[in-house]
């Protein structure tokens, strides 16, 4: 192509490296921005000139024709560095053109530049890079986790995650601009605006070829729908008449080998964790993928749309964000109550996490990796990490209404007796994380990055730097794996198996898939970040006015699959609800069991965060209001979700006196939140939970110094803390557990003792199966340290023991150092469906104790043990038809009964 002669002064540079093979680098003598190679430290002959027929044949001598980067502009033809050469690749690659464009699609997943396939595949491209992120209203955005608990956070860590994305990417190189579109329609057609974007600020500038870099997160993760491909790899990419768009996907795995055994056969991949663990090699300590370093590359030719481009006002930015968020769940933050609402959920999830007191507006790739290093460097000791200068610059902030906060600060600190007189927090004494599970705190600052993918598992594996101890050899369950490896390696696990179950045919890709009646579907979704399973039974699929749904909660050591029997008796029986859902609690079934602390207050938070992110949701089940039931624990967690539920949002705003005090009290709940209002009824089966008779009540209120339990964990005034070791802890829950492993088939059929047939394999496989995955003996350690619970005489808002029958307890406020609290009651209709037979307590006069509750308390007797859902289905399904049949009619019509947090009044609409 003919050029002025100022413009056809070229100069060539060539290093040869230690292959002896010379790199032709090429620039414009006018820039003079000469390449570098990887190999700089070898000596350099000059430059020289040199003609263009010169300079292409010495590089096709060479065997450097594939290797030439080439950039076009519509006035000069220039040989640029070849990137795939600095990046260490081969140069096995078509020669790029500049009319082509690679589009880098950021979502939800990947938001960070290290250790990125398709930023490193798009830079090694030679064409021109548009790094993109689309944030549309119907696909992606809706689906996203924690944003209806917690949707002010969720919107903040968005921000802040592309943001620093930004950033990183003008790090990489100045050109590289970050592109962010709002669509209010789907993913598709924010794309389809971006190209014709692309067209116009290119003018007659003709547009090639476009290449769409996409994650691909996996298949439950797909499921969920929050990532850019869920929305793309079964789609047709017909996004523009003029221009050929292709999609180029990437993952991210921690070893390639399961992956490609899945996609060859799903019966490969082991059920069990420890027969993963031998295929694979991973006891005999198989290194995890390198994650890709993406070098800083010269001369990188980039599209930018400066109307798309990142603010430099990131308040704006959020505000922004947090607009298309609520637009997209259906929010409409001008209306005053949901605003208070929306700040009453702020800082409500996990005690340290984004969603939980940390700084959501601060989360950005340099910062996690910077602590990676420094908890690496520390030996993975929390305590040693608190201390550090890198955490001393986080903000934590305590929710003086969660529970669940006020129970993990109870297990690092000791308090003092002391509050002001305004009711100011009490002072930490000493914080110590030894009662907390090794590396929990670490695993709690990481799940929203790990969820947003600001950092990868893989970068986590290799930031460890464990050593096993020399008796670690010959001991194998003495090996020092490392908090952040095992985090790693449970994530990945539980996405295979997920992954192996969607392909058999044993879960669902997602809702939308069509389901039968009666039969149980399993599906997926992420509370903070971590994957959980639930199942689903549609129960009649007659239409009606409002979807109601029955929310079942499994006991300890059990999961949602021993709920199947039962939904698919109440199929055959119940007309007054269309659908039954059974959550796997996080820490038992097919659930992730990281390394946290397991209360009462994390799994009632968990259920509740389950039915407004699943149940409510209208990308999900789309229920209108449910019915929650439970059995064993899981009776007790359906009964403090229960309860929590009925606080109304209008309680959290503010009436201050004269003096400036506010006359409200402080609403606390498991996770600090306001409820929903929408669960109608409550069914209790062999529930857990300490309960009071009327005498003992009346002897504990001659003492004169009577409060409620969440009185008492809110204003820290539990005794001291003081489980075992955490070593002791350990080793006694691995024993445990080795011990009840070969027993579960006796121990089941000793709680079923009317038809000890219904213990079949299935059962006993799944409890065996479930107790192997990494991370199980998580649930056994932390029973050693869990918080004195509320009652259900609190919870059900008894005539006696609760704050329901004042004055009989008298307010808190005159307790020296206790705190103003008022918490949810539960006052609506109540079935309880008791095993009478159950041989681990006296259940015959636990049932009788919840009959005298109050009124609204219906028991009904089975003959059956500590299991009776699963033992007579049968009879538990009628019980439940029955009840639901004569408490709320025909499906859509119900009493819609209001219930009053506090009050126990019970409002007919």
């Amino acid at each position: 192509k003919a050029q002025s002669s100022r413009q056809t002064t070229e100069a060539i540079a060539w290093h040869f490296g230690r292959s002896g093979v010379p790199i032709v680098h090429c620039a414009q003598v006018t820039d003079l921005s000469v390449g570098e190679s990887a190999s700089d430290n070898i000596g350099k002959e000059p430059m020289r000139r040199m003609s263009r027929a010169a300079t292409l044949f010495w590089a096709l001598l060479c065997g450097q024709h594939a290797a030439l980067g080439w950039a076009f502009t519509p006035s000069v033809l220039s040989l640029t560095p070849s990137i795939s050469t600095r990046l260490g690749a081969t140069a096995d690659r078509d020669i790029p053109t500049a009319s082509n464009i690679d589009v880098v699609l950021f979502g939800v997943g990947d938001l960070r530049t290290s250790d990125h396939q398709g930023l490193h595949d798009a830079l090694r491209s030679g064409n021109r890079i548009l790094p993109l992120v689309v944030l549309d209203e119907e696909d992606t955005l809706p689906n996203l986790p924690q944003s209806r608990t917690h949707t002010l956070n969720a919107a903040s860590i968005l921000g802040s995650a592309i943001s620093s994305l930004g950033e990183r990417l003008l790090e990489i190189d100045d050109g590289l601009q970050l592109n962010v579109i709002f669509a209010e329609g789907g993913l598709k057609e924010g794309l389809k605006d971006v190209l014709t974007e692309v067209t116009k600020s290119q003018g007659k500038e003709p547009i090639g070829d476009v290449t769409l870099h996409v994650c691909d997160l996996g298949d439950a993760d797909n499921g969920i729908s929050y990532g850019p491909f869920a929305h793309l790899k079964d789609e047709k990419l017909d996004l523009s008449e003029e221009i050929v768009v292709s999609l180029k996907s990437w993952t991210c795995h921690l070893r390639e080998e399961p992956w490609s055994d899945l996609s060859r056969d799903a019966g490969i991949l082991p059920d069990k964790h420890p027969d993963y663990e031998s295929r694979y090699n991973l006891k005999a300590g198989a290194a995890a993928n390198v994650p890709i370093a993406v070098a800083n590359p010269n001369n990188v030719l980039s599209v930018s749309i400066p109307s798309l481009s990142v603010p430099s006002d990131k308040s704006g930015f959020s505000k922004r964000i947090l607009s298309c968020l609520c637009s997209a769940l259906n929010i409409d933050i001008t209306d005053a109550l949901t605003k208070t609402r929306l700040e009453n959920e702020r800082d409500t999830g996990l005690y340290g996490t984004h969603w939980g007191g940390l700084d959501a507006g601060v989360l950005s790739e340099t910062q996690v990796l910077s602590g990676l290093d420094t908890y690496a460097s520390l030996e993975e000791e929390d305590s040693q990490l608190l201390k550090s200068d890198w955490w001393k610059s986080r903000r934590l902030v305590r929710n003086g209404r969660s529970l669940e906060h006020a129970a993990l600060e109870w297990m690092m600190s000791e308090f003092s007796n002391y509050r002001d007189e305004y009711g100011g927090h009490h002072q930490f004494a000493e914080v110590d994380t030894g009662n907390l599970i090794r590396g929990e705190f670490m695993t709690r600052y990481l799940a929203a990055p790990l969820l947003y993918g600001v950092v990868s598992s893989r970068q986590l594996w290799h930031a460890a730097d464990v050593e096993d101890t020399p008796l670690a050899k010959f001991l194998p369950f003495l090996r020092n794996e490392g908090a952040l490896r095992s985090l790693a390696e449970g994530r990945e696990w539980h996405k295979l198996f997920a992954a192996k179950n969607i392909r058999s045919g044993l879960a669902k890709a997602s809702e939308s898939d069509d389901a039968t009646t009666g039969d149980m579907s399993f599906s997926y979704w992420r509370w903070h970040g971590f994957l959980c399973r639930y199942g689903k039974t549609v129960l009649n699929d007659k239409p009606c006015t409002e979807t109601e749904g029955i929310v079942l909660v499994h006991g300890f050591g059990a999961s949602s699959a021993q709920w199947y029997k039962a939904a698919k008796e109440l199929s055959k029986r119940c007309t007054t609800a269309s659908l039954a859902v059974a959550p796997d609690l996080i820490g038992f079934g097919e659930s992730e069991k990281p390394p946290i602390t397991y209360t009462q207050y994390l799994w009632e938070s968990y259920t509740s965060s389950f039915a407004r992110e699943v149940c409510l949701s209208p990308s999900k089940l789309a229920m209108d209001n449910f019915v929650v039931g439970g059995n064993s624990i899981g009776g007790y967690t359906a009964m403090g979700m229960a309860a929590d539920d009925t606080i109304p949002v209008d309680e959290f705003i503010h009436e201050f006196g004269e003096d400036g005090k506010d006359r409200r009290k402080s609403m606390v709940s498991a996770s600090g939140a306001p409820g929903t209002g929408k669960c109608k009824g409550l069914i209790l089966m062999n529930s857990a939970g300490q309960l009071y008779k009327r005498e003992e009540v009346e002897k504990i209120l001659e003492t004169g110094v009577v409060t409620t339990m969440a009185s008492e964990t809110a204003s820290d005034r539990l005794p001291k803390c003081a489980p075992p070791p955490r070593s002791v802890a350990s080793v006694f829950g691995k024993g445990l557990l080795a011990y009840l492993r070969p027993r579960i088939p006796s121990i089941c059929t000793n709680l079923y003792p009317t038809n000890p047939a219904a213990v079949d394999n299935v059962l006993t496989k799944n409890i065996l199966r479930d107790s192997l995955d990494p991370g199980a003996i998580n649930v056994m350690v932390s029973g050693s340290k869990l918080p004195p619970p509320r009652t259900a005489n609190e919870l059900l808002g008894a005539d006696f023991g609760s704050s329901k029958s004042n004055p009989d307890i008298p307010d808190s406020t005159n307790l020296i150092g206790a705190m103003p609290v008022a918490e949810g009651v539960f006052c609506g209709p109540c079935l309880v469906a008791q095993g009478i037979l159950d041989p681990l307590n006296d259940a015959r006069g636990r049932a009788d104790m919840l009959e005298d509750l109050r009124n609204g308390v219906d028991v009904t007797r089975i003959e059956a043990g500590h299991c009776p859902h699963d033992e007579l289905p049968d009879e538990i399904a009628e019980a439940i038809s029955v009840w639901m049949g004569r408490t709320f009619g025909e499906a859509g019509s119900s009493n819609k009964a209001g219930i009053a947090a506090g009050t126990g009044t019970i409002s007919t609409a």
